[in-house]
């Protein structure tokens, strides 16, 4: 079974509710790693953030 890992972009200001947006799909792991540490690296606001979600919405991937 294949598996799609969403790199999704968390958007919080002060203490509002965040908002989320779907940055891109990727079929690997890596590939997704790939994707979020650029866009970390490119990343000078505070308030985003990048997360890895698995299909069914879980943030299984935690960066050690």
């Amino acid at each position: 079974m294949d598996k799609t890992i969403l790199v999704v972009k968390r958007f919080q200001f002060s203490t509002k509710t965040p908002t989320y947006y779907i940055e891109k799909s990727a079929e690997t792991l890596e590939e997704a790693m790939k994707y979020k540490i650029a866009l970390e690296s490119l990343n000078n606001d505070k308030d985003y953030t990048f997360v890895l979600f698995n299909e069914l919405g879980q943030s299984e991937y935690v960066e050690k």
